[in-house]
C-alpha cells in the first residue's frame, strides 16, 4: 500500500541536517549584523543590533547647536530607522531561509498552494494544513 506524501515526507527527513546546519549558520550571522539609522539633518547617526537594541550613536559637534527638543527628535528618527532597518534585515534573511528550508516557500511567503485562501488579502485565517493535504 502506498501513503500519499511518504515520498515528500523521506525527502524533507533526508534534507533536514543540512537545513538545520544553515539556519545556525544564519542565526551566528543575523546575531553579529547591525544596521544603521541617520536623522534628516544628518548630525545623528544610531546603529541598532538585529534584535533592535541600540548599540552605538554618533553625534556631530554641529547638532550641539540644536535646542533640546530638536535634538532629541534627531535621536528619535535615527533611532527608529535604525531599528526599522535592522528589522528589515531579519526578516530578509529569515524569508532566505525559509525559502531555503525542506518544504519552505517562497520568500515572499506563498508556498505555490492556496488550500482555498482568499485571493483578495486582507486579513486572512491562517492554514496549518500540510503541503501534501
Amino acid at each position: 500500500m502506498t501513503f500519499p506524501g511518504l515520498d515528500r515526507i523521506e525527502a524533507l527527513a533526508r534534507n533536514l541536517d543540512s537545513w538545520q546546519r544553515d539556519l545556525a549558520g544564519r542565526m551566528a550571522e543575523l546575531e553579529q549584523s547591525s544596521a544603521e539609522g541617520t536623522s534628516d539633518s544628518g548630525l545623528v547617526r544610531v546603529t541598532a543590533a538585529a534584535d533592535g537594541t541600540i548599540v552605538s550613536t554618533d553625534v556631530n559637534a554641529r547638532a550641539m547647536r540644536l535646542d533640546s527638543y530638536t535634538l532629541a527628535e534627531e535621536f528619535t528618527t535615527a533611532a527608529k530607522r535604525a531599528q526599522e532597518a535592522a528589522a528589515a534585515r531579519v526578516r530578509e534573511m529569515v524569508g532566505e531561509v525559509m525559502a531555503d528550508a525542506p518544504g519552505g516557500s517562497s520568500p515572499t511567503g506563498d508556498s505555490g498552494t492556496s488550500h482555498g485562501r482568499g485571493a483578495a488579502g486582507g486579513d486572512q485565517v491562517p492554514d496549518d494544513r500540510p503541503d501534501w493535504y
